[in-house]
């Protein structure tokens, strides 16, 4: 006893430690079968977690001495702090202690906080104890290297020394474990990985095993994450479910309703279990084997099972081995009944058929293939994917196969649960997905263009063409068309569609914005930032940055489950769009967005930019830390374009971010196209530099309702966004889908299967539209809550009014009998002014184009402005657009005042019942109307029907609206704004109709809104009639500009 008394803390910790080792090989090996079996049980496992903190004692002795002991000398030792930070190390160590006896004491189906505690506590102990070691180890190091240098040794002042080093362990202990909590809220990973199998039969090519690894259920993971990890293996779809070890830390009958969720996975060929070292730490392990037996999952007990492609136990030809082995830590501890047994796990395997063999611990795995080296594959857990910092670096020296896919052989491979990564080899100019090489090749599609019924139609056509990513923007104005009321339902649901890709197996380049010009409205901001007026847009402008830090607070967190490393397919996000084109060139504000992106994403995520070839543009589009990129079209000098992006970027993947298929159009010119041969040439060119590429566009898609851009001089885009793109606007397979594709299988594997066909298209007919009324006519429904009045003329922001039409009215102030100029001196129409005085139609005013109308009218005489927003400007320093008179009129040069100002809701009026509309004049306008001019009409809306058979199989299907004789309007069908049809200026001269907003069961609905002149007048005998055709039709039409 004098002996122990002299002894060391320390030395005392490890005897303890070693007296507790030496009760626990007595009770495994002598008092087994002697004590009653639940008595055993629970004497093992208290002896295990004395056993574990003997050994905690040790690291607790020297972070006590190296944060508390040494001290006690300093000045401070005596102060109020210096008790505190005693209490507060002493409740953190035995927080840390406890944590093992949480497992026999305190489990249930969902954790306890204490648990949750002592566990963190736990992490933060492991973390601390390693800075120490290491923080002392390189101090001995200096020591030795200085004492062999001849050196004196400088040191700090000795009190500063002794509180130096505690401050410095908190503070790296802090943040590591805050590193690490926040890592371990984030959801599972799930990692992809395709296989060779040698010998696999045809009808199995194509076998999906989800394996799950190390879930340790009992004081930190509960049902509720068991609910979670269910659900996410139901979505895969798996055939055959396995999980490979440390499941439980408990008893099974603590935990019977926390694994309860395991019996609702949904496995075709059944869900398979083998034991990991953590099962035989419970001694309860046959009770969890009859636990999961009723729970339909299946524990490989030194056992296999034959499955192939119709079930599990078949007796088929197109068989695979499923065995599993009991975990090696049953033969360690001489767990009665268990321990690895291959050749009995192997029994009835064929080498004529392919074996997977599962084996919780990678050295199992090792021995397997030393006794077996016929295995074709080997599933594995143990390491946790080497997320257990700092355990993570023991783990991979001690374990032959750490993380992923290993190849053993030539048809033998190990993998052992990995976490997800995409990450830049800057030594070898390339990505590596998962630590392996990989290259991009990916096409730009806008959700926001597409309808969500044809999302998978599309994405599934972009996969067969042999892209392995997608590229897409999000519209922030698509999401949040008033402030602070978010769409992310039905086709806003930008979520499912990334989702979609997911599973179609395309990873995912995320372009958020927040600008993201795409020539869409205000380049993706929305229009009611422009309620400050002089705010300044792209900018670190305080009200912008506000705005924008708002909605990143919301879209990023629905981003982030989405990443790669979660288990998503997003790979890399785009900060901004072509920044280094804008005039503002603001620092501050790349800095601003890269800081949100890191807050919300994580630091770790890939962020770049996307700038064109020129040297300025890349100056202040670029920020450090943003990998930078450059966009061209085909026949562009490569070896030019990718040195321009060299000079930013030294070392990494070469990368084309929007490599052009085709181009944008506009109103009056004409229809662009792109040769074939001349994008399939850069192209090949660009793959054979090794060159990671994005099509911009793959497919355009529509711009629905009002949501095309413009460009300057003031220039609008039509409402197809066909962009000649290799997918047509509808969806259409073309010559250039083909010529691209033959050059992609040159370079990558293009998938097997059919090709998923054009859609077919239907030929309606011509469909008779009556007149319903003008718009004049209809302000009690259009403007129900009546006019804004004003001195001097408002904007569609003024009024709240963010797209569509407004309608300005005042009063002739004095006769006009003669002609008399009514005029926008400061071109204050944005963007189209259709003019009328009493009822009479007078002309257009148009933006930059015509400033002037010559009207008549007497004094007192109502003037009627409808005005149209044409689409804001969406690039440039003009995209703080205003919509409306933005400036004041003039009559004759006389300032116009006392203005009547009615916000027109066409998307209600026209979704309500039209038949309501009959009789209902407006009581706004009641004088007598002469007739207009031959060339113009009042703005009227115009109704029809049409009926598809409902007895046809095939019907409805896509189809196209033409609009011959009329002018330029909107259109809608069955309520849905299809868009902007303006046929005498062309070039887009139909629209498409997707079939999804027709029906069969009733009569389809067409309202047109003619801006102009219809082909029929009250007077004439021509019908007005739309007509519906199967194919689109593109043409420039020769036309005055100024007289449409």
């Amino acid at each position: 006893m004098a002996i122990f008394r002299q002894l060391s803390l320390g030395a005392k910790a490890a005897l303890a430690a070693g007296t507790v080792f030496v009760s626990m090989v007595v009770s495994r090996s002598y008092l087994a079968e002697s004590l009653e079996f639940r008595a055993w049980r629970c004497l093992f496992r208290l002896q295990l977690a004395l056993f574990a903190n003997s050994l905690m004692l040790l690291g607790s002795i020297y972070i006590w001495r190296s944060t508390v002991s040494n001290l006690r000398h300093s000045p401070a030792a005596e102060s109020a702090c210096f008790q505190l930070w005693k209490m507060i190390v002493a409740a953190f160590l035995a927080l840390a202690h406890s944590s093992f006896f949480t497992m026999i004491f305190l489990v249930a189906e969902e954790p306890y906080l204490f648990s949750l505690v002592a566990y963190t506590c736990l992490g933060a102990y492991v973390i601390m104890l390693c800075f120490l070691c290491v923080l002392s180890g390189m101090e001995q190091a200096y020591q030795l290297l200085a004492w062999r240098a001849g050196r004196a040794v400088g040191s700090l002042d000795k009190t500063r020394k002794l509180a130096l080093r505690p401050a410095l362990v908190v503070v790296v202990t802090t943040v590591l474990s805050v590193v690490g909590l926040l890592n371990a809220a984030q959801p599972p990973a799930v990692t992809t990985v395709e296989v060779p199998m040698h010998r696999l039969h045809p009808s199995m090519n194509t076998l999906k095993i989800v394996l799950l690894s190390d879930i340790h259920l009992g004081p930190t993971v509960g049902r509720t994450k068991m609910d979670m990890f269910v659900r996410m293996v139901n979505t895969l779809e798996p055939d055959v479910t396995v999980i490979v070890g440390d499941l439980c830390d408990s008893e099974a009958s603590v935990l019977r309703t926390a694994v309860a969720p395991l019996g609702q996975l949904r496995s075709r060929l059944g869900t398979y279990f083998v034991t990991g070292n953590h099962e035989y730490y419970t001694s309860d392990v046959s009770n969890w084997f009859a636990l999961l037996m009723s729970l339909n999952v299946q524990p490989l007990h030194n056992e296999n099972v034959r499955i192939s492609a119709t079930g599990a136990h078949s007796e088929d030809d197109d068989w695979i081995c499923l065995a599993g082995v009991d975990d090696i830590e049953a033969n360690i501890l001489h767990y009665t009944g268990h321990g690895m047994d291959l050749e009995k796990a192997l029994e009835g395997c064929s080498p004529d058929h392919p074996t997977i063999l599962l084996a919780h611990q990678p050295l199992a795995a090792k021995r397997a293939l030393q006794a077996r080296p016929d295995i074709n594959l080997i599933l594995s857990g143990h390491t946790h994917a080497g997320q257990i910092f700092p355990l993570n670096v023991a783990a991979y020296l001690l374990n032959p196969f750490f993380a992923g896919l290993y190849q053993v052989a030539e048809s033998t491979f190990v993998y052992n649960a990995t976490q997800r990564t995409f990450q830049i080899d800057y030594h070898h100019n390339r990505f590596l997905k998962d630590g392996q090489p990989f290259r991009y090749i990916s096409g730009s599609i806008h959700y926001f263009r597409v309808p969500r019924f044809y999302w998978k139609d599309r994405l599934l056509k972009m996969k067969m063409a042999g892209l392995n990513a997608i590229q897409t923007y999000v519209a922030w104005n698509f999401h949040e068309l008033q402030p602070g009321q978010y769409n992310f339902s039905g086709d806003h649901d930008v979520e499912h569609f990334i989702q979609l890709a997911h599973e179609l197996g395309l990873l995912v380049i995320l372009r958020p914005g927040p600008y993201i010009c795409a020539e869409w409205d205000m380049g993706g901001l929305p229009a009611w930032l422009l309620e400050k007026k002089s705010i300044v847009l792209r900018s670190s402008d305080p009200d912008y940055l506000a705005a924008v830090d708002k909605w990143l607070g919301v879209l990023l967190p629905k981003m982030r489950p989405l990443l790669y490393k979660n288990g998503g397919p997003i790979i890399t996000v785009q900060v901004e769009n072509e920044y280094g084109s804008y005039y503002s060139c603001d620092y501050d504000y790349l800095r601003f967005l890269q800081k949100r992106f890191h807050d919300h994403l994580g630091e770790d995520v890939l962020l770049f930019t996307t700038d064109g070839l020129n040297e300025r543009f890349l100056q202040c589009g670029a920020l450090q830390g943003l990998y930078a990129t450059v966009d061209f079209n085909a026949g562009t000098n490569l070896t030019a374009a990718f040195m321009l992006q060299r000079s930013l970027e030294p070392r990494g993947p070469l990368i084309n971010s929007e490599f052009y298929t085709g181009w944008l159009d506009h109103w009056g010119q004409h229809h662009s196209t792109v040769n074939p041969k001349a994008v399939a040439f850069t192209l090949h060119d660009m793959l054979a530099l090794g060159a990671n590429v994005n099509m911009y566009m793959f497919i355009g898609g529509t711009n629905f309702a009002y949501w095309n851009g413009a460009n300057t001089p003031y220039q609008p885009q039509p409402t197809s966004y066909d962009y000649d793109a290799p997918l047509s606007e509808a969806g259409d397979l073309t010559e250039k889908y083909f010529a691209l594709r033959d050059i992609i299988q040159k370079f990558a594997k293009i998938p097997e299967g059919p090709i998923p066909p054009s859609t077919p298209k239907f030929a309606y007919g011509k469909v008779a539209l009556k007149k319903l009324k003008t718009v004049e006519d209809a302000l009690n429904i259009l403007c129900p809550s009546g006019p804004i009045k004003s001195v001097y003329p408002l904007t569609f922001i003024d009024v709240k009014q963010y797209f569509g039409f407004v309608l300005y009215r005042t009063t002739l102030p004095e006769d006009c009998s003669n002609p008399t100029p009514l005029s926008s001196p400061s071109n204050g129409v944005h963007d189209r002014a259709y003019v009328s005085v009493n009822g009479v139609a007078q002309g257009v005013l148009e933006r930059e184009s015509v400033l002037t109308l010559n009207i008549t009218g007497k004094a007192g005489a109502t003037l009627d402005l409808l005005v149209e927003n044409m689409g804001r400007v969406n690039y440039g320093p003009s995209i703080n657009d205003f919509k409306g008179l933005v400036s004041n009129l003039t009559l004759d040069s006389e300032i116009l005042t006392d203005w009547e100002i009615f916000p027109l809701d066409m998307e209600d009026a026209v979704r309500s019942d039209l038949g309501t509309w009959d009789g209902r004049d407006s009581g706004y306008h009641t004088k007598a109307r002469a007739h207009s001019p031959p060339t113009y009409a009042l703005p009227t809306f115009y109704v029809g029907n049409f009926t598809i058979p409902s007895g046809i199989s095939d019907l409805p299907q896509d189809t196209f609206i033409q609009f011959p004789g009329w002018t330029k309007g909107q259109v809608w069908i069955n309520g849905f704004n299809l868009g902007r049809y303006w046929p005498v200026r062309g070039p887009q001269m139909t629209l498409f109709v997707p079939l999804h907003i027709l029906v069969t069961s009733t009569p389809n609905t067409v309202v047109v809104l003619e801006l102009e002149r219809a082909p029929c007048q009250d007077s004439g005998p021509e019908l007005c009639t739309v007509e519906f055709v199967d194919k689109p039709v593109f043409r420039t039409v020769q036309a005055d500009r100024h007289a449409n």
